[in-house]
């Protein structure tokens, strides 16, 4: 149990995997929308980046069926931090 709060072993331990991912899209769907208020276009990419290189194709499947459903700007945001560089 320790390990997975730690979120040792992501890409290795299915479990991990799963939990991040879930903490990955409740983040999206539930926070982000007031967190993108708050702070700076650079940091929420940067923010969104990262977030999604911690997630599994599954994760990002999830998160692209979510996405619609997120304000304009969230949307615009995710759509930013996805594009190649």
């Amino acid at each position: 149990m320790g390990s997975l709060l730690k979120k040792e072993r992501l890409k290795a331990d299915p479990d991990a995997q799963l939990l991040e991912d879930v903490v990955c899209l409740v983040f999206l769907q539930y926070e982000f929308a007031d967190f993108l208020k708050q702070h700076e276009v650079p940091k929420l990419i940067n923010i969104l980046q990262r977030t999604w290189k911690k997630m599994s194709a599954v994760g990002h499947a999830a998160a692209m069926q979510l996405a619609p459903s997120l304000p304009a700007e969230a949307q615009r945001l995710i759509g930013l931090a996805l594009a190649p560089p």
